[in-house]
C-alpha cells in the first residue's frame, strides 16, 4: 500500500559537526576495515576477509580499498587474494603505493566529502516528497531513465523510502525537476545516509537538484542522520555541487570492484 507517511515526534535530533565527523569516520572505517581514528601517520596496509564479502546496497565486492587521507596518509584495505601484490610494495609513500596499485588494477577513483555545514537558506520549489507524489515520479524516472522497466517495483521502492522522509524533490511549474534520493548503504544504515540526485537535462543550471540537495542534507542533519556524498572522479558538476551546499573534501578512494 502506497497511500500513508510516516510521521516522526517533535524532537530535536540535530548532528552537531563533531557528531557529522564522528559517523563519517566510522562509516569509512568498515571501508577501510580499521578504526581510521586510530591511524598515524604513513600507509597502513589492513589485509581483511571483510573485502570478500558483497556490499549490500552496491551488488559487489570491493575486494580492494585505498582510501587516500591527505598529507602523506593513506589506508590500503584489501582481500587475501591481493596480499601478495601488497607485501610486495615494501615499504612505500601513499603516492608510490597508489600509483603501483593503479598500474596493476582498475581502480574506480571517487572523492568522498564530509558535510561541514549548511550554505543554502533558499530552498524555493524543494520539499520532501511523500507516497502521493508518486506519479510525478514516475513521469520523472521515465525521463530521466529512459532505457529502465519501472513496472513491479518501483512504486514500492518509492513508498518505502517516502515513507521514512527520505526523497526529496525540487518542482518546476507543477513538474518535477529534480530528485535527490536515498541508495541503500552497506553500513551505518539509519545512520548514514547516501544521498543521490538527478536532474531533467533541460533544467540543468538552474538550481532545482542544488535546492533538493541542500534540502534533503539539512532534513537529514535534523533527524539525526549523517548526509553523506560521493562522487566518481571524473564527474565535476556532482563535485561542484556537494561543495555549494556545504561539503568539503574528506579523502579520495581507489576501488576494485568485482562480481
Amino acid at each position: 500500500m502506497c497511500d500513508t507517511k510516516n510521521t516522526m515526534d517533535n524532537i530535536d535530533l540535530s548532528l552537531s559537526a563533531d557528531r557529522i565527523r564522528q559517523l563519517t569516520l566510522e562509516f569509512y572505517s568498515h571501508f577501510a576495515c580499521i578504526d581510521l581514528t586510530t591511524v598515524k601517520s604513513g600507509v597502513s596496509f589492513v589485509c581483511s576477509s571483510a573485502r570478500d564479502e558483497i556490499l549490500a546496497g552496491f551488488g559487489c565486492n570491493y575486494t580492494i580499498y585505498i582510501l587516500d587521507l591527505g598529507s602523506g596518509n593513506a589506508v590500503a584495505a584489501y582481500s587475501p587474494k591481493h596480499r601478495g601484490f601488497f607485501d610486495s610494495l615494501g615499504e612505500v609513500t601513499s603516492e608510490e603505493m597508489i600509483e603501483a596499485a593503479q598500474k596493476q588494477f582498475r581502480l574506480r577513483k571517487m572523492r568522498l566529502l564530509i558535510f561541514d555545514g549548511e550554505k543554502v537558506s533558499n530552498f524555493d520549489g524543494a520539499r520532501l516528497l511523500e507516497p502521493a507524489d508518486y506519479s510525478h515520479y514516475e513521469s520523472f524516472f521515465r525521463e530521466t531513465e529512459p532505457d529502465a522497466d519501472p513496472e513491479g517495483w518501483l512504486k514500492e521502492y518509492f513508498c518505502e523510502k517516502t515513507e521514512q522522509s527520505l526523497f526529496t524533490g525540487c518542482f518546476d511549474d507543477g513538474q518535477l525537476a529534480a530528485v535527490c534520493d536515498a541508495p541503500d548503504v552497506p553500513y551505518m544504515q539509519g545512520k548514514v545516509q547516501h544521498t543521490g540526485i538527478m536532474t531533467l537535462e533541460e533544467r540543468r543550471g538552474q538550481g532545482f537538484g542544488k535546492r533538493a540537495a541542500a534540502l534533503s542534507a539539512k532534513h537529514l542533519i535534523e533527524t539525526g542522520v549523517c548526509p553523506q556524498w560521493e562522487s566518481d572522479f571524473g564527474n565535476v558538476a556532482s563535485y561542484r555541487l556537494a561543495l555549494s551546499i556545504g561539503y568539503r573534501d574528506f579523502g579520495t578512494a581507489y576501488i576494485l570492484e568485482e562480481y
